[in-house]
């Protein structure tokens, strides 16, 4: 009986395509019954095809065979939505009973949070009703496929109705105020919420927050803990506080808890497909907030919008073609109502790009290319040959002047990585900061920190817009501090090279032209011999955000001082896909050294060195926070530490029990300052609230003798 109906289906599905063959979907069709029998599109079932297929269902068919992914291209489509009321009839004869009347929850779990164990969106909440969910009372419920997405509406429906606080949603009298682009703008002066990224435009992540000193660090106490599902050993997601809530990101999921409690107020979970390339980590960096929506990138290069007060989807964009080898791991940037979102990708054979996003719709606004195509000024530092130009992704989020109504973003290196002879030229844009008008995606200008790459130096790190004195006159600057191991200092309206000083030991350069060109050494280039190079392939500081003291005139880099030898290989191209050229190793007995630097703007000096002992050659820091002139808060694997901000000496450390691979930030809950940091998979949080005991150091210091870390129940 079993193969009788299958044979049956496929005749149904057959006849379907053949009488919308003169339609213009026909071909998209066949192509998705092709798939289906090949066995490439495992979550559609073989009694969902037909349905699926029928004309006028309003599925977006095209994105289905682009993506294979029914997680990521199937949404409610509105003809169901219109039917919402009759799938409360079947919710309140099949489903009241485990989840409440208004998917509050009971027995099963609140369905309006979004908090599912197999994910929150449309097809995921489908695969649930058709399947079931293994290991809970979550039976299949036995339903039409047409049934199934009028449920999802009525669904889709309670979570938009405004519901008891408890449950997700504020009541209208406490909903939440939209985030604003005023809030975002004043977001690098105010110390009650952490609104993006950098904790603001400019990107100082430095907070006033006059409570916490050396002494009264001491003091805080851990409020609560909440363990991240799916990240791998070290999460390197950037919380975001605003509205009451704090925003987390994994590989898959977005959670939002409450600052106070730590409850789950909502989880969205993104289904990924099977066959991801990807040349890194599994990770997530972070969201973005504005208005009344939450954005985040995903591995298979999507933008979502997700309701800020309940987890739903608001909507859905492709970004790129994940077969590329596109991903996004970078939080997005909000600017000037945009949604700005890079990709990451640069070690295929991929050419990066930096999107600008209408907030409210999903639409492109613009597309800039980090590699200039044919025709295009800058084509002509690339070679014509056989290989292709790539590379140039965009995988950190950047900076934004409202004034001068310029983005200013990190383009990561040129591919093949170590192959600098197979594409001879300078090679813009890779390794250069791009200054674009937020409003058309233009270029304004471009500085180039290290042409023709070849040691993997992208110009993927945080930028600090700043607004000293220089030279007696205040001047709009651009701080970065590069992986390529100098610290440099641009005018930020017109990109001039204003001073380049090095931060750590580096043998690749022998100085810079008065416009700022480095003049790099031919013996710094790979070889089939091996090459020698400092920095070594981690950079002299990395993705780690800096921080800057605008009272000090102080920038604070994670820096990380080690060599790398550098082999040429015959082949471009690797056995795992990816598209390098070539190979490093470490420096055979060489102990690299971590430390924490203090550089002066105003003269490029080394103010401090903090020195951080560091056993291992692997590369691992968090990034860091700085508060007001006093402190520096960053990591040495499992420790939290503050330094003091004028001699770098350690005042403060606590043990957090796992490896801490981002920088915390603070905010303020109940007007009382918090802490949070994710250390390992876990984000902790840490509050004032309570008066702790300090002890003398040898320094004479207040630092708090950690002991144990009293964990309480992970949420």
């Amino acid at each position: 009986m079993g193969l009788v109906r299958f044979r049956a289906l496929w005749l149904l599905a057959l006849a379907t395509v053949m009488t919308a063959a003169v339609s213009p979907g026909a071909k998209v069709r066949l192509h998705l019954i092709a798939l289906k029998a090949l066995g490439d599109l495992p979550e559609v079932s073989k009694w969902d095809i037909g349905p699926l297929l029928r004309p006028g269902t309003g599925f977006d068919l095209p994105a289905l065979v682009h993506t294979r992914s029914p997680f990521a291209a199937l949404q409610l489509p509105r003809r169901f939505e219109a039917e919402s009321a009759s799938g409360g009839t079947i919710f309140a004869r099949r489903c009241a009973g485990c989840h409440g009347p208004q998917a509050e929850g009971g027995v099963g779990p609140s369905l309006v949070k979004g908090d599912l164990l197999r994910g929150a969106s449309d097809w995921a909440i489908f695969r649930s009703v058709r399947d079931g969910v293994p290991g809970t009372s979550m039976r299949a419920l036995r339903v039409s496929f047409d049934d199934t997405w009028r449920l999802i509406a009525h669904i889709r429906s309670l979570q938009r109705a405004p519901l008891d606080g408890r449950y997700g949603r504020a009541s209208p009298d406490t909903s939440r105020a939209p985030v604003t682009s005023a809030d975002l703008a004043a977001g690098d002066r105010r110390d009650d919420e952490w609104l993006s990224y950098a904790g603001g435009w400019s990107g100082w992540r430095n907070k006033e927050l006059p409570e916490l000193t050396g002494r009264s660090l001491g003091s805080m106490r851990l409020a609560w803990a909440h363990q991240l599902r799916d990240d791998p050993e070290i999460s390197q997601s950037t919380p975001i506080a605003a509205r009451g809530l704090l925003l987390v990101s994994s590989a898959q999921d977005v959670v939002a808890l409450s600052q106070e409690t730590g409850e789950v107020v909502w989880r969205y979970r993104w289904e990924l497909p099977l066959d991801l390339r990807l040349c890194c980590l599994r990770a997530n960096r972070g969201v973005a907030v504005f208005g009344d929506a939450v954005f985040v990138g995903t591995l298979d290069a999507r933008l979502l919008a997700l309701d800020l007060e309940t987890g739903g989807l608001l909507w859905n964009t492709r970004v790129a073609r994940v077969e590329d080898g596109a991903s996004i791991t970078g939080a997005p940037l909000v600017a000037d109502g945009r949604v700005l979102v890079g990709v990451s990708g640069g070690e295929f054979d991929f050419r990066g790009f930096l999107d600008a996003y209408d907030a409210a719709t999903g639409r492109r606004l613009w597309r800039f290319h980090t590699i200039p195509g044919p025709g295009s000024p800058g084509r002509e530092t690339w070679p014509d040959g056989s290989v292709a130009p790539a590379g140039g992704a965009t995988w950190v989020p950047g900076a934004y002047d409202p004034k001068l109504h310029l983005v200013y973003w990190g383009v990561g290196n040129p591919s093949p990585a170590y192959a600098a002879d197979a594409r001879e030229g300078s090679n813009l844009h890779t390794c250069s900061v791009v200054a674009l008008d937020v409003r058309t995606g233009s270029l304004r200008w471009a500085y180039q920190f290290t042409p023709n790459d070849a040691h993997d130096w992208d110009a993927a790190q945080s930028p600090i817009l700043a607004d000293p004195a220089w030279n007696g006159v205040r001047r709009p600057l651009i701080l970065w501090a590069n992986r390529n191991g100098f610290f440099y200092v641009l005018d930020r309206r017109t990109g001039e090279f204003l001073r380049a000083t090095p931060f750590a030991r580096q043998n690749w350069n022998d100085g810079f032209d008065a416009a700022g060109h480095p003049r790099v050494r031919p013996s710094a280039r790979p070889t089939p011999e091996g090459s020698l190079v400092y920095p070594g392939v981690a950079g002299a500081t990395n993705w780690w955000p800096p921080s800057y003291s605008p009272s000090l005139g102080l920038v604070f880099v994670p820096a990380w001082e080690n060599g790398s030898w550098y082999f040429r290989d015959p082949k471009l191209g690797r056995e795992d896909g990816l598209y390098t050229g070539g190979r490093t190793i470490p420096v055979p007995g060489e102990v690299a050294e971590q430390s924490v630097v203090a550089l002066e703007v105003a003269s490029g000096n080394i103010r401090w060195r903090s020195q951080l002992a560091t056993p291992r050659h692997a590369a691992r820091a968090g990034g860091l926070l700085s508060i007001g002139s006093r402190l520096v808060l960053g990591s040495q694997d499992k420790v939290l530490f503050a330094l003091d901000a004028h001699t770098g000496l350690r005042v403060w450390e606590r043990n957090l029990g796992a490896s801490i691979g981002t920088a915390p930030i603070v905010f303020r809950s109940a007007d009382r300052p918090r802490l949070a940091v994710i250390a390992g998979s876990v984000l902790f949080v840490f509050d004032l609230d309570h008066v702790g005991r300090a002890v003398a150091t040898p320094s004479g210091a207040g630092r708090r003798d950690p002991g144990p870390l009293p964990v309480p129940a992970l949420r």
